[in-house]
């Protein structure tokens, strides 16, 4: 008897997250799993090895390697020349309330992805709370959520730029429909995580605001804003020569790209560096291992394309009336829990659960896309395999169950919420 295509998907996706956990690395794991599914799919090795070259060889891929490179160039720049610790010392200048240098410096640490950055914020953390009533696990826990509270949307961020991709929707739709969440996690965060830095705020910290201090912030935070502003240009524009009549057709990435590429030469240009200092950050040890992971979800997810596993699959749950949102929320948790990255769960799931939102209104697609993402947030916030999650817990020498029992409250509140504000959303 012929297994289902939903049944040989779920057991490669089950390979892919074994292998990682016995440590081999993401990249290789979806290599595997999506030889596997085309294998078990019924296609010849010449197929196959097609099938995967087209992929990594695609536009879709070689945007998303220039894109990932650029985004780990900049992180690394930044940090070598010493701008990162600028930002955060400015922003210190400005603003010297503890519960808003506690919330804020991981925040603005989280605005450069970096491998284990919440290490970076966690002394910040440390001396912003002396004198308060915070256990370390609790340090821990507040350092590590504000760490990540822009991943659902921050274009700068590895997962959010696949996510974009392989929805094949503009950055700025993306956004519009995450960065609620921004607030959402920090409303969360606040409520369970800083309730004992509120009571004792006013005795221990001062809440002058130096406004004279704010343009050196600015100033130092400019790449970023460059970034941001040549989205927003692109977008602007696109509505202007629509109003005017003309539609004009861009890569998605294109924005993003150009923000890049412009955030990387202010950066050199400001910072006085030069092509030596560039080519070290281009051949950063983080750099490889990423961007063969790109290409490692590219080959996966046209292994399920070119395969028919995904058209297969569609026809099944139709036929079984499997419910689409069990799929949809279960595939990323579990992955996320896993994998303990954004990237990872996007890649791994994102290329099978994409296709079947077709047939959905605009709106509808991007829901059901958030909810994914959503889920997949949350199962990565709660993994015992999060490099940023171990690092603050050693830094602050916490107990891991002990920093889980405050963690999981603020990420069962945004799952929940969002649940509830996609399902009134759907019903309009």
């Amino acid at each position: 008897m012929e297994l289902p295509a939903l049944i040989k998907v779920l057991c490669c996706f089950g390979l892919i997250l074994a292998l990682n956990r016995l440590r081999v690395h993401l990249s290789l794991c979806l290599f595997v799993g999506a030889v596997a599914v085309a294998f078990w799919m019924g296609q010849s090795p010449i197929q196959i090895t097609h099938s995967l070259l087209a992929s990594l060889s695609s536009a879709e891929t070689l945007q998303l390697v220039a894109i990932i490179c650029l985004i780990l160039i900049v992180s690394q720049l930044m940090k070598a020349s010493g701008q990162l610790d600028r930002i955060v010392s400015s922003f210190v200048a400005v603003v010297q309330d503890a519960s808003t240098v506690t919330v804020v410096m991981p925040a603005l640490i989280g605005l450069l992805p970096m491998p284990g950055g919440a290490l970076f914020s966690a002394p910040m953390v440390e001396t912003a709370v002396a004198g308060c009533s915070l256990s370390q696990d609790r340090k821990t826990a507040v350092n590590y959520w504000f760490r990540h509270i822009w991943e659902f949307w921050w274009p700068l961020y590895p997962g959010v730029v696949l996510a974009v991709s392989l929805l094949q929707v503009e950055m700025w739709r993306f956004i519009l429909i995450q960065a609620p969440l921004t607030l959402l996690s920090i409303a969360a965060g606040t409520l369970f995580l800083l309730r004992p830095l509120r009571e004792t705020r006013d005795r221990n910290s001062s809440r002058s605001f130096k406004v004279q201090n704010l343009v050196p912030f600015l100033w130092e935070t400019m790449p970023i804003l460059v970034v941001v502003g040549c989205i927003g240009f692109f977008a602007l524009l696109r509505s202007l020569t629509l109003w005017f009549g003309v539609s004009i057709k861009l890569p998605a990435a294109m924005p993003l790209l150009f923000g890049l590429l412009a955030c990387v030469i202010w950066v050199m240009w400001v910072n006085g560096l030069g092509f030596n200092d560039f080519w070290t950050a281009l051949v950063d040890r983080n750099t490889l291992p990423m961007l063969l992971l790109i290409c490692g979800i590219m080959a996966f997810k046209g292994a399920l394309i070119d395969s028919q596993a995904v058209l297969e699959i569609r026809e099944e749950m139709v036929h079984y009336q499997i419910p689409v949102l069990i799929v949809v929320v279960a595939m990323p948790f579990i992955s996320g829990l896993i994998t303990g990255i954004t990237i990872g769960f996007v890649g791994a799931t994102f290329p099978l659960l994409v296709p079947l939102f077709v047939g959905l209104s605009p709106l509808d697609f991007l829901l059901h896309a958030s909810l994914a993402y959503v889920s997949g947030y949350v199962g990565m916030m709660l993994s015992p395999v999060h490099i940023c999650l171990l690092v603050t817990k050693d830094y602050f020498k916490a107990s891991l169950a002990a920093s889980y029992r405050h963690i999981y409250k603020p990420a069962a509140a945004v799952m929940v919420t969002w649940m509830a504000v996609l399902g009134l959303l759907h019903s309009f």
